[in-house]
């Protein structure tokens, strides 16, 4: 009720700028659903024609004294032309629309207001007028079915009150069900017009079944209107909740006393998990249920950090005791719809290989409210490092990184699923680096390249992989009381060449010397694996990664160094 109050002041702003062609839409609207009618009816008159034992009714007297082949003809193109009247209609709408909308806005007299602001005016301006064409047609519709069918008129009504109030009623019971009703409401309205029109088959049947049938080409007529009403009420309801969705939007550009601001976003099912009470019930039910940890006589001081722009959430628990004394540190993090990819990364890295990572104890994946969860152990005498300890904490973890050797299970799950860096490499394009050279000196080096491309990459594809983390730089990293360094997030991880992921500096080939001879000490590393081969792949890494981002300059200036 509060989207069609919205919308009301918007369609009396239409009415008063573009009458015409608010009135040409609906007119086109109607057109094409009653082309859309003939289309559907006119094909069951014809077949029934073919079988020869059918008399025509509804036809003109002349058309009736025609032989029965011309009339057959005549028929079938009366569905042609029907059948192209709706199309035509349709493509009329859009243009109207798109006229219309500009005109609308040129009456609004203001200056730009957002991105796609075209975009959303025209779609905007459509919706309104379709669905004021929706309810025009529905109204039509059961006035028709008054006369042709009036026990399917009060089936009708009955079914969209029903619907109506269970809604309703369902909402007022669950107030968090309005999530996912706008979430599913496609799904909900698809249900809507299918079973209106089931019910209207089981009234037919039963009206069959009684004797009480009226004649065969009412009821296919009056079955086909109930359906195109019952789908125009639909597209009414989608196309007010659309325009509700976007209403600050819509209300600024046509209303011309409305100015634009961006309304505060609102609060999603996951954003809800956040709030103090309702995340300390299912933190308490994580640790009684899934970790068997005690919480008599306990309370939880929580500390919350965002990450992937608000996708996923790391809350930082101290379980404390009556007196306030620190018992237990735990971390959950929480990871919303649109990162389940990297929920799931994470969890089978940390599931099958935590005990060599330099990373927080692991405990469980879990579900909170249809939500990955995962719950590690932290140590809250750990601090997060900051400045130069921090640069420090990096250089080790990187070293620890390329002593860590991922178990064979955990090899064959990534590729199966990505494909390695020399993978990636054997697909790159040189006429596209060929077209960034800056001068001749450069392209001769890019053709050096290419010609020597496989070689390389036999060269790459012989060094083992090591785990590679694309953020390692702006993570969090944690120093324990021993004084060693650990990450508390691992989404996004990759598997390639050791060496790739090592930032390119003057010393990196010392410093790759000096990590290689810290990781052979926990590692079995081959003969072949060499400072100089795990440049090439810190070399070939960064250089595929300006490629993909269409980075060919840059990627064209990293030619001479890669042939060194």
């Amino acid at each position: 009720m509060g989207a069609v109050l919205a919308c009301l002041p918007i369609y009396r702003v239409l009415m008063a700028h573009t009458p015409g062609h608010a009135m040409l839409v609906v007119g086109a609207v109607l057109a094409s659903q009653f082309g859309l009618l003939l289309t559907l009816w006119l094909p069951w008159k014809l077949v029934a024609m073919l079988a020869g034992s059918y008399v025509p009714t509804l036809l003109p007297q002349t058309v009736s004294a025609l032989p029965q082949k011309t009339q057959v003809l005549l028929v079938g193109g009366v569905i042609a032309v029907a059948y192209a009247l709706h199309l035509a209609a349709e493509k009329l709408i859009d243009g109207l629309c798109e006229h219309g909308a500009r005109q609308q806005w040129r009456a609004s007299n203001k200056t730009g207001l957002f991105n796609n602001q075209s975009k959303t005016a025209r779609q905007a301006y459509q919706r309104l007028l379709r669905s004021m064409a929706a309810l025009v047609f529905a109204g039509l519709a059961m006035a028709a079915l008054a006369v042709l069918y009036p026990p399917l008129l009060l089936l009708s009504l009955l079914w969209c009150g029903l619907v109506l109030v269970a809604v309703h009623l369902s909402i007022t019971w669950r107030p968090g069900l309005s999530h996912a009703l706008r979430g599913s409401l496609n799904r909900l309205m698809g249900g809507f017009v299918q079973g209106g029109f089931f019910c209207a088959l089981a009234c037919v049947v039963w009206q069959y079944w009684r004797d009480a049938l009226p004649p065969l080409q009412a009821v296919l007529v009056a079955l086909i209107l109930l359906r195109q009403a019952l789908q125009q009420i639909a597209h009414l309801v989608l196309h007010l909740f659309a325009i509700d969705r976007q209403r600050s939007q819509v209300q600024a550009l046509f209303l011309p006393d409305v100015q634009w601001q961006a309304p505060a976003a609102a609060r999603s099912p996951f954003d809800e998990l956040l709030e103090p009470a309702r995340r300390e019930q299912w933190m308490r039910e994580v640790l009684r249920t899934q970790l068997a940890w005690p919480l008599d006589h306990t309370r939880l001081d929580v500390q919350t950090r965002t990450m992937a722009d608000g996708h996923i959430k790391a809350l930082f628990v101290k379980v404390l005791d009556a007196d306030g004394a620190v018992k237990q540190g735990f971390l959950f993090k929480l990871f919303d719809h649109t990162r389940d990819a990297a929920a799931q990364q994470e969890a089978d890295l940390l599931g099958l290989g935590a005990s060599g990572l330099p990373s927080f104890e692991w405990l469980a994946s879990v579900r909170v409210s249809g939500y990955a969860c995962h719950a590690m152990r932290w140590n809250p005498q750990a601090h997060r490092s900051q400045g130069m300890e921090h640069a420090r904490g990096i250089a080790a973890l990187r070293i620890r990184l390329m002593a860590f050797e991922p178990p064979e299970a955990l090899v064959e799950r990534y590729r199966r699923s990505r494909a390695v860096l020399p993978e990636r490499l054997s697909q790159l394009r040189f006429d596209a680096l060929a077209q960034a050279a800056a001068d001749k000196s450069q392209a001769g080096d890019i053709e050096t390249l290419r010609l020597a491309w496989p070689t390389l990459l036999q060269a790459l594809q012989s060094m083992p992989l090591q785990l590679v983390l694309p953020d390692l730089a702006s993570n969090a990293v944690f120093r324990e009381e021993d004084g060693s360094f650990r990450l508390h997030h691992w989404a996004d991880w990759r598997l390639e060449p050791l060496g790739a992921g090592w930032p390119l500096s003057r010393r990196i080939g010392i410093d790759l010397d000096h990590a290689l001879a810290q990781a052979s000490a926990l590692r079995a590393l081959p003969a072949g694996v060499t400072a100089r081969r795990a440049e090439l792949a810190a070399r070939l890494h960064e250089f595929e990664r300006r490629h993909a981002r269409q980075n060919y300059q840059g990627a064209a200036n990293m030619v001479a160094g890669l042939l060194r």
